[in-house]
């Protein structure tokens, strides 16, 4: 049997259309703006994720272990042994597991920034630390 042929004394289908668009534009329109709210906060918190290192104040620390930072939400660390490039400026210390600093290691790192005007004894001791670990 096909799919457009009925049964003897069966009743016929009944089928329709309905478009939003044209029978209840109210709900059409209030399902898309919160569907386009939703989508803005998703991409505003993403946003924030990525961009919280920038305006959350950071705690660093360089220990035994490794290096850390720990910001609103949690520490984040390295240990020692899967750190293999370490680069130290006036700005900060920047840990990567790679090599090198390039693009890649900026995704794998880790920036440790360092208070504008840190005394010169202080990026002493911590050039100090990377070198008793290769760095």
């Amino acid at each position: 049997m096909s799919p457009g042929t009925q049964l003897p004394g069966a009743h016929p289908p009944l089928e329709w259309t309905f478009n939003p668009w044209r029978q209840a534009i109210g709900n059409a329109t209030a399902g898309l703006l919160t569907a386009l709210l939703v989508a803005v906060a998703a991409l505003a918190l993403a946003l924030a994720a990525a961009l919280h290192p920038t305006f959350f104040p950071a705690h660093c620390r360089v220990d035994e272990i490794g290096v850390g930072r720990r910001l609103a939400f949690g520490w984040e660390r390295r240990p020692w042994t899967l750190i293999r490039c370490a680069v130290l400026d006036r700005r900060g210390l920047f840990v990567t597991p790679g090599f090198r600093a390039g693009l890649l290691a900026s995704m794998r790192g880790l920036w440790l920034p360092v208070p504008t005007g840190a005394a010169p004894a202080f990026l002493d001791e911590l050039r100090r630390r990377l070198a008793a670990h290769g760095l």
